[in-house]
């Protein structure tokens, strides 16, 4: 980003987001294949404008992708604070465990290559934390008296949020959890259904032991699963051996960018510096 790019005049806030006023907030989602992002209503959870989707990246460098995130920005003439949901774990400044991504993120600084024109936070959180703070703040799960929620999104790998009394655990990583010979993502994730057509009574006998070791890990109040797997949530969850209450996601594919948004106002709340760039 360029000195003139920096200082240029803040554009006319759409009527879109004027209408909404201080409960919009722009959304973010990255994600491997591409990068997606929309007005939030933080009132409601509900996407209050289109989604925009751009591809990511062949090279997925931090430079390139923040390219991409500044084109989603400009297409609703926005110039406030960002929430940006990464799949990775994110450590100061770098990324890591993000194989869809170049390793240049690991580099120290990599993260700082997000800022944004303008005079608002960047405020960057992992992808899977992203869907569990969207269903602490606006699904049925985050008002549970269980205690601990454990959310599972299946996707490309797993990813996972730990919410605790209404707090959110970052950085969990779940689905790295190796059992026998194999992790839980490279053999029950929603890739391994698709990969290896697995079906219901196939995918759950895989993972019926790492869902064992997860409730004597942990003792979880509630199950709460999301990604493309929860739209056949009855179909594979059935066949499941749980001891406590399973939930499909409320929020479903756009628990990302929600989660992100919100992230912005939890920061604010919270005076959480940490992940603001």
């Amino acid at each position: 980003m360029s000195a003139s790019d920096a200082a240029a005049e803040p554009r006319t806030v759409p009527p879109l987001a004027s209408h909404y006023g201080a409960a919009a907030q722009l959304g973010i989602d990255v994600g491997g294949t591409s990068i997606k992002g929309a007005i939030v209503d933080l009132r409601t959870g509900q996407l209050a404008g289109p989604i925009h989707s751009v591809q990511t990246p062949g090279t997925a460098t931090p430079e390139h992708v923040a390219t991409r995130v500044r084109q989603i920005a400009a297409a609703e003439h926005w110039t406030g604070s960002v929430g940006i949901a990464l799949p990775g774990v994110i450590v100061g400044s770098s990324l890591h465990h993000a194989p869809n991504l170049s390793s240049a993120w690991e580099r120290e600084g990599a993260l700082d290559r997000l800022r944004m024109p303008g005079d608002g936070d960047v405020v960057l959180i992992n992808d899977a934390d992203a869907a569990g703070l969207a269903e602490l703040t606006y699904g049925p799960s985050g008002s549970s008296d269980n205690g601990l929620t454990v959310v599972l999104t299946f996707g490309t790998g797993i990813g996972s949020a730990l919410i605790h009394d209404g707090d959110l655990i970052a950085n969990s990583e779940l689905g790295g959890l190796v059992v026998g010979a194999g992790r839980f993502e490279d053999v029950a994730s929603g890739r391994a259904i698709s990969d290896d057509e697995l079906t219901p009574a196939q995918w759950a006998e895989r993972a019926q032991p790492f869902f064992d070791q997860l409730e004597a890990m942990l003792n979880p109040g509630r199950w709460v699963l999301g990604g493309g797997f929860s739209e056949k949530f009855e179909q594979y969850s059935s066949r499941l051996k749980l001891t406590k209450p399973v939930d499909v996601a409320h929020l479903g594919e756009h628990a990302g960018i929600v989660g992100a948004a919100a992230a912005v106002k939890w920061a604010r709340e919270s005076g959480t510096q940490s992940d603001q760039r």
